[in-house]
């Protein structure tokens, strides 16, 4: 058997919270608890040197304890993230376009930042407008991508696809980790808020960026993956299984001045409460 525990979006400069204690608090959490391998669904920092420096502290103070690995999300990407370096990246932990096997088991968990592709919206047709949309309002504006978020999307779901394949030729049973929803279904409801033309247009420019249902489509179709676990959508989400994969999500979400996406009353009780722990 095998102890993994997975979390997400913890955005530690956006919650204002002192990385060094945070770091202190996990690692000292993940050892009480027995973690083997603890998996980062991305969004730590809107840095992706810090998320990195921090990644590696924390693999420094757990030793041979626990397994740390990690992706990035869209925040990750805001500073210090060339497209060549995200995509191509070696690095101990990172595990973009990599995998892992889980010792004395049949179980792989593969990684990949993941992306969008607008298919959540009902402007999915009308990708131009979106992008319009994206260049004035949404923060992932400023990430560095040679071609547009179709064509990013395209190139996930080759890069998964010849990572499937090669964990089914293994005879492996997959766990994934990704940052972007993989199905629609995971999505809240919507807020009653939504009523007025303009609010209806900014509800679907948004949920165009929560992510894509062909990589749902294509973690389903393969046979062998079990669980998917995500990021990117902060608040409750329950647990769904559909055609055989059970999705996941465990982010912590964001609380300040203005947002309280928060169920505990600290970063520590709302890390904690969120935490995804697995035996395997």
């Amino acid at each position: 058997m095998v102890r993994i525990a997975i979390s997400s979006d913890n955005h530690l400069d956006v919650n204002q919270v002192d990385p060094a204690a945070a770091l202190a608090m996990q690692a000292q959490y993940l050892q009480d608890h027995s973690v083997q391998y603890y998996f980062y669904a991305g969004d730590l920092f809107n840095d992706f040197t810090q998320t990195r420096q921090y990644m590696t502290d924390l693999q420094h103070r757990l030793a041979d304890r626990v397994h740390v690995y990690y992706i990035a999300g869209n925040h990750d990407l805001l500073q210090h993230a060339s497209y060549d370096q995200i995509e191509h990246l070696s690095a101990p932990g990172y595990l973009h376009r990599h995998y892992v096997d889980l010792p004395g088991t049949n179980w792989r968990m593969i990684g990949n930042n993941g992306w969008y592709d607008y298919s959540f919206s009902t402007y999915r047709d009308d990708s131009i407008a979106v992008r319009q949309w994206k260049r004035v309002y949404w923060l992932d504006s400023e990430i560095e991508q040679p071609g547009d978020d179709q064509e990013r999307m395209n190139n996930v779901l080759s890069q998964v696809t010849a990572q499937l394949a090669a964990a089914k030729d293994a005879g492996k049973r997959v766990l994934f980790l990704t940052h972007f929803a993989p199905r629609h279904e995971l999505l809240a409801p919507r807020p009653a808020g939504v009523n007025t033309p303009r609010r209806e247009r900014f509800y679907q420019m948004i949920t165009a960026m929560m992510g894509s249902d062909r990589l749902g489509d294509l973690l389903e179709s393969t046979g062998n993956v079990k669980y998917a676990f995500y990021g990117h959508l902060h608040g409750i989400h329950p647990p769904l299984e559909h055609n055989g994969v059970t999705y996941l999500n465990q982010a912590v979400g964001v609380r300040n001045k203005r947002i309280n996406e928060w169920q505990q009353d600290d970063f520590t009780a709302q890390w904690q409460s969120s935490l995804r722990i697995l035996d395997l």
